[in-house]
């Protein structure tokens, strides 16, 4: 069944309630589930390509309190070769032992014959004006969708290594190499926060810092788990096993719920009515949830308990209890 047809049906169901309440209602109970539970249609894989350092011949000019740096003609040269992806917009510049900027903008008109790249904030470093040196790299990387909740292991499969997600903040890092002039392969993905970056595509999605930073071409490999998929178009449907018939019955008590908080506004008790049907809508869910679980736990591939073989139990690694469902952050080897 489709999500324009559960949305009809609920309205046919439910006295009063036109489609797009009913449209709202089966996203709020579809998301409901989806964090019910680590489920299986929730594990990804996905990867980052790190470019290496893309440029550093020639110099710019650089002012204090100006978001706002200009490449001389040998820069603006190797920003020209720069082509593809990842877009200049991507990447991050630095004069080599000073603080990370995200380039955010970059034009080849504004100081034509020039190129100008506008920084994610003004130029906060004591070197000023021409012929200073640069980096031009990437060190942050988004994660693959918006609705990204955490991972489930990181891999080096050029060098066999595995990347430490759980123990860095970006506090720790400011203790190890508080100026990021470590340059190596990567041992730890950090968390930097959500992409703020202005017109970014991937605006308030999670990024993270990979540490130390590589200056080489080299792909590392990740699986993940997201939320779920939302209900968009007409013709989408639930993921398996999830089934219709019980994201309907969800739906059915969020929309319970509400039509009582409204019944409430009018007239104090008018709305036990309607928590007396959320209550039943409820109980229909959970019977029918308790079927689809044990099912979905057969589809995973994580629902083990595992302690490390190498003799380094209490490393902090995190595990997951998926008896319940519970999820403490990712999984470790086995």
């Amino acid at each position: 069944m489709s999500y324009y047809s559960m949305a009809k049906k609920l309205t046919g169901e439910v006295p009063g309630t036109p489609e797009s309440l009913a449209q709202i209602k089966i996203q709020d109970g579809l998301g409901a589930i989806y964090d019910q539970s680590d489920w299986s249609f929730q594990n990804q894989f996905a990867g980052w390509l790190c470019p290496g350092q893309l440029a550093n011949s020639g110099t710019f000019t650089t002012t204090p309190y100006s978001n706002i740096v200009i490449a001389d003609a040998t820069a603006t040269a190797a920003l020209a070769a720069i082509t593809g992806m990842p877009l200049i917009t991507q990447l991050q510049y630095r004069d080599p032992a000073r603080a990370i900027y995200n380039v955010v903008g970059y034009s080849t008109t504004t100081n034509a014959p020039f190129a100008t790249l506008t920084l994610d904030r003004p130029w906060m470093e004591p070197t000023k004006g021409p012929g200073q040196p640069y980096m031009l790299y990437q060190c942050y990387f988004v994660a693959p969708v918006q609705d990204f909740r955490h991972f489930v292991e990181v891999r080096d499969t050029t060098d066999a290594g595995r990347l430490n997600y759980w123990s860095y903040s970006q506090a720790d890092l400011a203790r190890r190499d508080p100026q990021r002039t470590t340059f190596a392969d990567p041992a730890y993905v950090v968390p930097v926060g959500v992409d703020q970056r202005p017109g970014s595509s991937t605006l308030g999605w999670q990024m993270f810092e990979l540490w130390p930073q590589q200056l080489s071409n080299v792909p590392y490999s990740f699986s993940y788990k997201r939320r779920g998929p939302m209900l968009v178009n007409p013709q989408d449907t639930v993921p398996y096993p999830l089934t219709e018939e019980l994201v309907e019955w969800k739906a059915k008590e969020v929309l319970y719920i509400y039509k009582a908080a409204q019944a409430e506004e009018k007239s104090k008790g008018a709305g036990a009515g309607w928590l007396v049907l959320a209550g039943m809508a409820k109980r229909e869910y959970d019977e029918r949830f308790s079927f689809i679980l044990p099912v979905d736990i057969n589809l995973r591939g994580d629902n083990i308990d595992r302690i490390g073989n190498d003799g380094d139990w209490w490393s902090g690694r995190p595990f997951s209890n998926d008896l319940g469902g519970v999820n403490v952050g990712g999984y470790p080897e086995g």
